[in-house]
């Protein structure tokens, strides 16, 4: 896909999905092996947001991070 007027709603999803993936899956790396606890080790205090109504919450890892990566290379190619 090319960066187009149209397509940043697409990558917008493409970067908060590969971002939420990238966190579940190295919480689940660390439960198999705690060893590699820092690849969920917190880079950023938590940024929060609220609104009296919803409160939303993002902090990010190194595993959230690659998970972004990953997501806007999947963007790139599709």
């Amino acid at each position: 896909m090319t960066f187009a007027k149209g397509n940043l709603g697409f990558f917008l999803a493409f970067l908060i999905l590969g971002g939420i993936l990238g966190s579940a899956l190295g919480t689940l790396i660390v439960k198999l092996f705690p060893a590699l606890q820092i690849i969920n080790a917190g880079l950023t205090g938590p940024l929060s947001l609220n609104l009296e109504i919803i409160s939303f919450g993002v902090k990010l890892n190194l595993s959230a991070i690659v998970g972004m990566v990953a997501g806007v290379l999947i963007f790139r190619r599709v």
